[in-house]
């Protein structure tokens, strides 16, 4: 895949998970550089279908948030409102931890603690997350603009019959789809990415993009759904979707 947006070839080592960001068990972390290259073709398809300047964004397979937190913090410009939900409600506390960090107030507060940790520690690592966090600081304060977020607990591929707490309507959606090595479906649903699809129709602005992320090997495709664009990067693909011109569901 050709890089069209996030051209520069940084290490991003200031967005490792597990360093300023936070991680743990059940999450994973995300190619920074491809999750901001996803996030702005998305934000191209975007600018030819709305006047809007600044979008809402959704992961409703979110984990600890390392990739909703990564694009916030990269391209938090364009971006008004972070959303992420998981059916795992222990990753959540993980999730709006990181999510906090897209706003001045969450930086501050971990900067707080990496002090604490290098002044009772003496460890070099904690030196270093202390200097990656005060970078993250610089981009957030040259934003100049604040960003809304959110988590809350959902089953994405669950019934519709259980309604997501959001009332949302979402410019865009990228996830990261559960593939079996680190992650993998807690859903009783047997097609858990159509239903997913499906359940997506009820929370999508009518101009949305949706950005699924999967093993390149899984075959995705939903009769309401239009694909845009398909990307190959190493072992994932990157799928971009646009819902068909219908009626939308309502709860």
């Amino acid at each position: 895949m050709e890089y069209l947006y996030e051209n520069q070839c940084d290490t991003y080592e200031d967005f490792a998970s597990g360093r300023v960001l936070l991680h743990g068990r059940g999450t994973t972390a995300f190619p920074v550089r491809l999750a901001s290259e996803i996030f702005l073709r998305g934000r191209s398809y975007l600018r030819a279908r709305c006047e809007k300047k600044r979008y809402s964004l959704y992961d409703p397979c979110c984990g600890g948030a390392h990739l909703l937190t990564a694009i916030g913090l990269l391209n938090g410009r364009y971006v008004q409102h972070i959303a992420g939900s998981d059916i795992d409600g222990a990753v959540l506390e993980i999730a709006k931890s990181n999510l906090a960090m897209v706003n001045v107030e969450g930086i501050e507060d971990r900067i707080e603690q990496l002090c604490g940790m290098y002044s009772a520690y003496r460890k070099e690592c904690h030196k270093d997350a202390i200097g990656s966090a005060e970078r993250l600081m610089s981009m957030i304060l040259e934003r100049r603009t604040r960003i809304e977020t959110d988590c809350f607990q959902a089953d994405a591929a669950g019934s519709v019959a259980a309604p997501w707490r959001t009332q949302m309507k979402f410019d865009m959606v990228i996830t990261d789809l559960p593939y079996g090595e680190l992650v993998e479906w807690q859903s009783a649903d047997p097609d858990p990415v159509n239903r997913l699809l499906e359940n997506l129709l009820h929370v999508i602005a009518p101009h949305a993009v949706v950005i699924l992320v999967a093993d390149k090997k899984q075959v995705i495709r939903h009769s309401n759904y239009n694909r845009l664009e398909r990307l190959k990067v190493g072992k994932r693909q990157a799928v971009f979707w646009e819902a068909n011109e219908r009626e939308r569901p309502f709860y």
